[in-house]
């Protein structure tokens, strides 16, 4: 009976969500983009899907996802560094 218990995608999902919503708390009640873009950063570390799949073997949607994921981050930086003073 040799039963794995891999928890590695729930984990990652947690804190995925959790910088997720941190990045949302310094957008809009803090005003802080920079410490957003930080928080979205960090948060695509802990990729949300299955990280065994390769990127070429992943569907299109969890591609895109992640890319827009990024977009976001950098946005989120190129709009905080215009807009400090």
């Amino acid at each position: 009976m040799n039963q794995s218990n891999d928890y590695s995608i729930p984990f990652n999902r947690t804190l995925y969500i959790l910088f997720l919503l941190l990045s949302l708390y310094y957008v809009f009640f803090n005003g802080d983009f920079i410490q957003a873009a930080s928080s979205l950063g960090i948060g695509v570390i802990f990729d949300p899907f299955d990280q065994k799949i390769t990127w070429t073997q992943r569907p299109i949607w969890q591609r895109v996802w992640l890319l827009v994921h990024l977009g976001l981050a950098a946005a989120c930086l190129g709009y905080g560094m215009a807009t400090s003073k």
